[in-house]
Order: C-alpha cells, then structure tokens, then sequence
C-alpha cells in the first residue's frame, strides 16, 4: 500500500454510535497515534458544539485537542464570512453553538441567512413554515448538511435532508449545503497536512457523505459496516468504495499498523 499522508474519521457510527463506543475503537486510535499518523475527526452533527464533541469523546476515552475536530457547523461559519452575511438566524439544538457564530449578529427575524441543524424532535410545522416564510422574503437557506438518515440509539433516524428537501420544495430555492460530501469540508480539514490527497483516507459508514465525499476530493475510502452501513444500499450504489472493512478495529490491520 502506498505511504499513508492521513486519515479522517467520522464520528457517529463509526467511533460510536449514539452513546455506545464501537468495540476497538480506543485501541486504533491509539495505535494510529503511537505511529505518528495525522488525524481528525470530520463529522456532519450539528447536535453538540466543538467543545461539547471533544468533552464527549474524553469521556469515552478519547485524547485529543480542538484541532482534531473539524465539524459542519465550522464550515458554515466559514461559508457566512466569505458571503458577507451579518444577521444570521442561527437554528439548533444546542444553545451554546451561539458561541461559536459569536462573530455574527443573530437574529430571529429578517436575517440575512438562515443556519439549520438536525433538530429532531424538535423539527415541527411551525417551525418549518417560519423558516419557509424567512427563505420566500430573501433569506438564504444554509443546511450544516444533507444526511437523509443516521443510526440512533432507537434505530434509523430521519435526518436533517429531509426537511432541507422540503423546505427547498416548498420555496422552490436550494439550500447551500456545507457538511460531507462538500468538498470545502474535506479540503478544510486537511489543508494544514501538505500531503497529496491520495495518501489520506476517509473512514466512515455513509456510502454517500463519506465515500463520494472523499472521492470527490480524491482521497481514498475505507466504508465500515457499522453505524447506519446496509447492505442492500451497497449493493445498488454506483458509489465504490476503496476498502471494506467490518468496523474500525479492523483499520489497523488494512494500514498494517501494530
């Protein structure tokens, strides 16, 4: 195998899935660490905020710094400052993500963009029909990303695309989409490595965000069969993956790492 540059991991259904660690997890990243490896975490939630993500992988046993979380909210805040965007009605979960658009004047009425994450439960008809109002009135519409579903702690869940898909419908205006597959996420987060995009490669359980993101950009993929990975989506994708593994305790062995 070629000299190895990098390596991305997502988080959800990959290292964990909702609050259960994926059994070898632990074990990979440290020896991935011990070899000298450059690596981040890449992920499309929009459920905790940086800090929150990086507190909660230390709780599981995780050390790692900021820098080693490259998420779609920062994306976002990246996308708003180079489009010059001042009022932002930003529109998630987690109250403290405020504090990393602290940059911008938030607002909840007549803002210049409009900023949404997974909501889940709290996704409901007003909801929709106020940011439905906003986005006919002028407000651009910015989705953290475009995942149709992710594996929870109950199971399969709708995800954020499906109400990115229907308020695109309802207005007849398309979202700017900044999670995975964007290629601006993927580049973003490696752009301090200096290695060629071939030598880095993406480990996730999304045939669609994960292995045609990196595609995209030119990486390699290594799709594992955990999180919300099917068989039968596999199988009719004309998306290739470069490996398949079974989970993440098996990456050691496919980089010959022990």
């Amino acid at each position: 195998m070629q000299a190895l540059g990098g390596i991305l991991f997502d988080l959800d259904g990959v290292i964990y899935e909702g609050n259960r660690l994926i059994p070898g997890a632990v074990k990979t990243l440290k020896k991935i660490q011990a070899a000298g490896i450059p690596f981040r975490f890449i992920t499309n939630t929009t459920r905790m905020t940086k800090n929150n993500l990086v507190g909660f992988l230390g709780g599981m046993g995780f050390s790692v710094g900021h820098e080693s979380v490259f998420a779609a909210p920062h994306v976002a805040i990246e996308y708003c400052k180079l489009k010059g965007y001042k009022k932002i009605f930003l529109v998630v979960p987690d109250p403290e993500m405020k504090q990393d658009f602290s940059s911008f004047q938030l607002v909840d009425k007549n803002p210049d963009a409009i900023v949404l994450g997974d909501m889940g439960k709290l996704f409901t008809f007003n909801l929709l029909n106020r940011l439905f109002n906003e986005v006919i009135n002028g407000s651009r519409l910015i989705a953290m990303h475009k995942n149709r579903y992710w594996k929870s702690a109950r199971g399969l869940t709708v995800d954020l695309g499906a109400f990115i898909a229907a308020l695109e419908y309802a207005s007849g205006k398309s979202a700017a989409v900044m999670g995975k597959p964007n290629p601006n996420m993927f580049q973003l987060a490696v752009q301090s490595w200096n290695v060629p995009p071939d030598s880095i490669f993406m480990i996730g359980d999304d045939i669609e965000g994960d292995v045609c993101g990196a595609k995209n950009v030119g990486m390699k993929s290594v799709l594992v069969k955990t999180g919300k990975f099917r068989e039968d989506v596999l199988a009719r994708s004309k998306i290739k993956p470069d490996f398949i593994i079974n989970s993440i305790a098996d990456l050691p062995g496919l980089f010959e790492i022990f």
